[in-house]
């Protein structure tokens, strides 16, 4: 094994770190999904980066996000949400959820009748429809855990894609 000889750059101060922290994990590409349900009787939502699978038995997800925000102010346990994982066509869909809209701006979304009450994007790569078991605070997040009560994936398709602050797919190899 060989080391290399430099310097690394060092953050010194909680600002830096940040930056630094943010800069790291924009190198880390990942899937773009939608995580929708009801509140109210409007379509609420937002976008997220960081669905991962938890647990086969049970099928068990999580995500992140930001207590800041309006959707984290309307997530609790036991309610139903979906989640549908992105196409490359569906870049437009990223950047609305992604935006801080008003209750109701999502009124001309193209929904699929999802199971389990949980709304679901029509045209999406996959579905899951899941209720909320746990919420866990950490840092200015929040890890949003859920049970999966149906799971689809519509085969074909491209994934949409995040990384280094952009948007990004994969290019099929014949």
């Amino acid at each position: 094994m060989s080391v290399v000889e430099g310097e690394a750059s060092v953050p010194t101060s909680a600002d830096e770190l940040k930056r630094a922290f943010r800069d790291v994990f924009s190198q880390l590409a990942s899937g773009v999904s939608v995580v929708t349900f009801w509140r109210g009787g409007n379509l609420h939502g937002f976008t997220a980066t960081s669905v991962t699978s938890v647990s086969l038995v049970p099928p068990r997800v999580l995500f992140c996000v930001a207590q800041s925000s309006r959707s984290y102010a309307s997530l609790s346990t036991g309610m139903s949400v979906g989640i549908s994982i992105l196409t490359s066509g569906q870049r437009e869909l990223s950047d609305r959820f992604a935006s801080k809209l008003a209750p109701g701006s999502y009124d001309d979304v193209e929904l699929i009748g999802g199971t389990h009450r949980a709304p679901l994007i029509a045209g999406a790569l996959g579905h899951l429809s899941a209720d909320i078991v746990d919420l866990i605070p950490s840092g200015d997040h929040a890890i949003v855990l859920c049970d999966i009560h149906s799971a689809q994936a519509a085969g074909g398709g491209t994934p949409l894609l995040y990384h280094a602050r952009n948007y990004h797919t994969i290019h099929q190899s014949s």
